[in-house]
């Protein structure tokens, strides 16, 4: 069965080769089909394909992505991303349609509000422990205390079970 969302047509589309490394800030406005390594980021505004034998260490933009290869960084699609059978991905993912195939190892969050992540830095993309959320919530360092006693108390009694 195809994929619905699947934007791949038979056009032409530069290729960087598997011996290619290129490290900075790559942008384009053709399609494109990555077969080296990059590490920096990339700013696409066509379709972008990261073939198998494909590693990047980037963050990536593009208006439509595909990932058969390795992908260290967060990426974002502005019409739609799919992460093939092969695939490796260790980012976040950000796009309004995104296909993530059975096979694929992916460790992140996905966003189908179709912006893109927060930069780095930015703790709202981190999760904070629970004591933190509890203080949080009710603005005091009591119920921060409250909440390590509950967990304590929660493993003691799945310790004794």
């Amino acid at each position: 069965m195809s994929n619905p969302y699947d934007t791949a047509k038979p056009r032409k589309a530069s290729v960087l080769g598997p011996t290619l490394k290129f490290k900075g800030e790559l942008t384009a406005e053709e399609d494109l089909l990555i077969q080296g390594s990059i590490e920096g980021s990339i700013r696409h505004s066509s379709s972008l394909t990261i073939g198998e034998s494909g590693y990047i260490k980037a963050n990536v933009s593009a208006e439509y992505v595909a990932v058969e290869g390795n992908v260290e960084g967060d990426i974002h699609g502005t019409q739609s991303v799919t992460i093939r059978e092969t695939a490796n991905i260790n980012g976040n993912i950000s796009s309004p349609t995104v296909s993530l195939l059975e096979g694929a190892t992916f460790n992140g969050r996905i966003d189908m509000t179709g912006k893109p992540f927060a930069k780095s830095g930015d703790d709202t993309a981190t999760a904070k422990p629970a004591e933190a959320v509890a203080a949080d919530e009710d603005g005091g360092r009591d119920n921060a205390a409250a909440a390590r006693k509950t967990q304590k108390a929660a493993k003691k009694s799945a310790d004794a079970a």
